[in-house]
């Protein structure tokens, strides 16, 4: 099977998880004997090609206003509503995909994440008759900012500007053949507001590793509980839920590490805020380091994130989670071999599920192992094979 694969981006330039997803579905098609290539943006004037394995990696020019996957670049309001206005169909970007997909001839378009390309590209596509198949990895089919999420508070009801901006992929929506997502939450989401209601849907898990064995943090000098956050440092995040919720604790025996890193003012600002010498600004870290040094993580998003990769990293690694009941995170949280939930925004809620983990600090520092049948769900083998039947429009 032929298959081109379009994300925004692709590792090296990587923003986030949905990249390293993409990346691991279109090696491990490769291994397979599939021949896949993938298409992403990149800041430069030129096409180029190159390999990633067996994959071949062609990346395009972005052909709008500036590049916007720098998190330290500021560009004013007017400036990034006309990036978005142009975003709606982009004519340049899509001429650029649809000669690619001219020469590369695939059976299956797997579209992904669509910023900087437009979803103009399902209308070439259609009119070809190659198959259209859509992950939905974020909310950038409905919101301008991909996250449904604005001044701290879910968005309930689109906004006007989203609406308008985004009116055009709703149009193309109806295109597609079949859509899929790593949660049931981000499929009901989108139909909701009227996208993909008649288009077969399926959850598919992103790949993760699975393989890691089950690992305990040394016990601190005091006793207590290590807790570790990992992950960006920003609001959405909900880096200041946890930190006040540290701050309400009464108890002496914890200790803190956060992992990861973010914009350099605002990381500072918290830094200055939360002077507590418990707390243990790590910056970015091996990950086996982080979770062989902590005995609970913290999952704490604020905004509807689909399914976090770190709560499948703790069913790997045997970890006791805390986590907010936002987006997808549910849906596998009661996985864990030792858990609890809390309100997303409540740092009182917070902070009690970390009082009740102290005071039972020795059971929750031991490591339990899941059951295989459970992390199979996220393993090469099940992911790829779920994803190849979906692209031959077969039950998996």
């Amino acid at each position: 099977m032929k298959v081109l694969i379009v994300n925004t981006l692709y590792p090296p330039s990587t923003v986030g998880g949905a990249e390293r997803s993409v990346a691991l579905l279109a090696r491990a098609a490769a291994r397979r004997g599939h021949d896949v290539h993938v298409a992403s943006l990149h800041d430069v004037d030129e096409v180029r090609e190159e390999r990633d394995g067996d994959v071949t990696v062609h990346r395009l020019p972005l052909r709008n206003l500036y590049w916007p996957f720098d998190a330290e670049r500021h560009e004013s309001k007017a400036r990034r509503l006309a990036w978005h206005v142009r975003d709606r169909r982009n004519p340049a970007a899509t001429r650029d995909l649809t000669a690619l997909m001219e020469r590369v001839r695939p059976d299956v378009l797997h579209t992904n994440n669509l910023q900087g390309f437009s979803t103009e590209i399902w209308a070439e596509a259609k009119r070809r008759g190659i198959r259209i198949v859509h992950t939905l990895r974020d909310y950038s089919l409905l919101c301008a900012r991909a996250s449904l999420y604005r001044a701290g508070d879910d968005c309930v009801q689109r906004c006007v500007d989203c609406k308008l901006l985004t009116g055009r992929k709703k149009d193309n929506s109806v295109l597609v053949d079949a859509v899929a997502s790593n949660s049931q939450y981000v499929i009901d989401t989108h139909r909701r507001h009227g996208y993909f209601n008649d288009t077969d849907a399926r959850v598919i898990f992103n790949i993760a590793d699975v393989r890691s064995a089950p690992t305990s943090a040394e016990v601190p000098e005091d006793g207590g509980l290590t807790f570790g956050f990992i992950g960006r440092v920003e609001p959405e995040k909900g880096i200041e839920v946890v930190l006040a919720a540290f701050a309400r604790l009464e108890r002496p025996d914890w200790q803190l590490v956060i992992a990861g890193a973010g914009k350099g003012s605002y990381v500072a600002d918290l830094q200055a805020r939360y002077l507590d010498p418990r707390i243990r600004w790590l910056g970015f870290v091996n990950a086996d380091d982080f979770y062989a040094g902590v005995d609970v993580v913290i999952i704490s998003s604020t905004w509807p994130e689909p399914l976090p990769r770190t709560m499948i990293d703790c069913l790997a690694r045997g970890k006791a989670v805390i986590y907010s009941d936002a987006g997808g995170t549910p849906e596998i949280g009661h996985l864990a071999p030792l858990g609890a939930i809390y309100a997303k925004d409540d740092s009182a809620a917070l902070a009690a599920r970390l009082t009740d983990a102290l005071e039972s600090a020795d059971d929750w520092r031991a490591v339990r192992g899941v059951a295989p049948e459970v992390l199979e769900a996220f393993s090469e083998e099940k992911v790829v094979g779920n994803y190849l039947a979906f692209y031959a429009g077969t039950a998996a």
